[in-house]
């Protein structure tokens, strides 16, 4: 049974301080702008520990103008030292710390303007953000200790740069079903006025820190520093965000299998996203993307992994009509995944029945082994619908320059630089069943040596509408057939990717295409827990009365 603690500012830290199972910590309406810290604290399958506050903000409500100097002098403080300019190492000064914790949850709760991080899971297991709403904040959410697994971050809403109409998005999308329509204001600091380079450049590439950047916004809705893993992200909203969900696995080589595994990321609206909405580092394994709405993200995926393997990207829908930066930015065109040069394959990643409307090449430069992409719709067009004007070229600009033979390793990664690899034999790389809407696809792209499968389509895609960002403008109308393939899984098993009704692109006749490849998700040992909520306490006890602790 849950037993609510009635706390506000002068209360809460003791009652964190003296918390066991069963506790609801009930922040009264209000301000909490300082440090919050819950430590060495378990709560039970039964009777977790939820931290509960309708009504209260936490943090200082620091804007952005007001943090941005800070944020550039901290950052040149890591570039003076030889590192890469950034809050990262700063990441554990946040607003409400969670510390060697289990059976955690917070839900219903708003943070306001902290910088750099709003909350922040150290050494934790089995917690839930469930509700809590971020503004502001270079990480809205920050988790690290190897031993740091299960989470689940459910129903959240983060808008980074509050300039914009992020609200307004927030609210269409939960009272219509899709962000507001009208294309983002030019005052909108992270995505009108910013260059990319002044957030994210670094001295060797001929960007240093200037007192004029914007270096705070350089972090994320959920980063993870070499965590175990078991990570649910769904039904969130993220706004006018730098990058969404980032994951690094640092482990010595002899580990890196051992974290960064088990992550499911679904039905999650990612809209304006400067960087990238995906984006593991490093070594990731067993990752499912599923149902998620990206609209105009500058590259929804970077895949720029050393080691990775069973990857399961389906039944996503996309959008890219508004492109980020001020005039002349370099990094405004995007692509849809960003590879590396070189990586070590431990399984296969697939990339199967999304739909794409964007202006976006696929994949334009370098190469990914052991990937899979089929039965994909991808229209290229202009944001009115009308058929693209010169439209990227899905495996990047040079994509009709030759694969020379003999070349070293290093000629090898320059020829590909300016467009995707063609060595899909030897990288066992495959793209079949796609229905992509582009004058070179297929025909000229197979004359170009790419071996694009015998069920490639190209043409004009008959969808039910172009308004970006309204999820049921995508459905196709008569689409074709789905080719079927068999998927391995992390277990070894291999299910089949469809049947024989199932159709191109993400919708089918029942919804978004789905498919059985997430098996750790129905293993969670927290699912009771999972279920539980701060609403549902009785008994009421203030923290500061006689009896509150007996």
């Amino acid at each position: 049974m849950q037993r609510s603690v009635i706390v506000d500012r002068a209360t809460v830290q003791d009652a964190m301080r003296r918390a066991i199972a069963g506790d609801v910590i009930s922040l009264s309406p209000g301000d909490y702008p300082d440090r919050l810290v819950i430590s060495g604290k378990s709560g039970s399958p039964s009777e977790p520990i939820i931290i509960y506050g309708p009504g209260a903000a936490i943090g200082p409500k620091t804007s952005f103008e007001d943090y941005r100097v800070e944020g550039n002098r901290l950052s040149k403080r890591m570039e003076d030292e030889g590192k890469f300019p950034g809050l990262y190492y700063l990441a554990d000064n946040a607003a409400l710390i969670v510390r060697d914790c289990q059976w955690i949850i917070l839900e219903d709760l708003r943070f306001e303007g902290c910088w750099p991080t709003a909350v922040y899971f150290d050494n934790c297991q089995n917690v839930i953000v469930r509700g809590v709403h971020f503004r502001g904040g270079t990480f809205a959410i920050g988790a690290t200790g190897g031993n740091t697994r299960h989470i689940l971050v459910e129903g959240c809403s983060w808008i980074q740069d509050t300039s914009g109409k992020g609200e307004i998005d927030v609210a269409s999308i939960v009272k219509n079903g899709h962000p507001d329509p009208n294309p983002p204001p030019p005052q909108t600091e992270l995505w009108s006025k910013t260059l990319w380079t002044q957030i994210h450049g670094a001295a060797k590439d001929g960007f240093p820190v200037k007192d004029t950047d914007a270096r705070a916004f350089d972090g994320d809705f959920f980063r993870a520093w070499t965590i175990a893993g078991y990570v649910v992200i769904r039904k969130n909203i993220v706004i006018d965000a730098f990058n969404a969900v980032h994951m690094f696995n640092e482990a010595a080589a002899d580990r890196v299998q051992a974290y960064c595994k088990n992550v499911l990321i679904e039905d999650n609206w990612f809209v304006r996203i400067r960087d990238n909405a995906v984006e593991p580092e490093n070594h990731a394994f067993n990752w499912t993307v599923r149902h998620n709405k990206f609209v105009d993200c500058y590259m929804p995926f970077s895949f720029e992994m050393v080691s990775s393997g069973h990857f399961y990207v389906y039944g996503n829908l996309g959008w890219n009509a508004n492109k980020p930066g001020p005039p002349k930015d370099d990094h405004a065109a995007g692509q849809l995944f960003k590879f590396p040069d070189t990586r070590e394959v431990y399984g296969p990643h697939y990339v199967f029945n999304n739909t794409w409307l964007t202006q976006m090449a696929v994949a334009k430069k370098k190469r990914f082994a052991g990937f899979h992409h089929f039965n994909n719709a991808i229209a290229l067009r202009e944001p009115s619908g009308a058929p693209a004007v010169d439209p990227p070229n899905v495996f990047g600009s040079e994509w009709a320059s030759p694969d020379k033979p003999n070349l070293s390793p290093g000629e090898l990664i320059v020829s590909e630089e300016k467009r995707f690899t063609k060595r899909w034999d030897a990288l066992k790389i495959e793209f079949d069943g796609d229905y992509v809407e582009h004058p070179n696809f297929p025909a000229a792209y197979r004359g170009a040596s790419y071996p694009l499968g015998a069920n490639s389509r190209g043409g004009r895609l008959k969808l039910a509408g172009h308004a970006i960002g309204v999820p049921d403008q995508l459905h196709l109308d008569q689409p074709p057939q789905a080719i079927v393939r068999d998927i391995v899984l992390a277990n070894g098993q291999t299910i089949p990717s469809g049947d024989g009704s199932t159709y191109v692109g993400a919708w089918q006749t029942y919804g978004l295409f789905t498919v059985g490849t997430c098996a750790f998700e129905e293993l969670w040992l927290g699912e009771p827990f999972a279920r539980l909520s701060g609403a549902d306490s009785n008994a009421q006890r203030r923290c500061d009365s006689p009896s509150a602790w007996q």
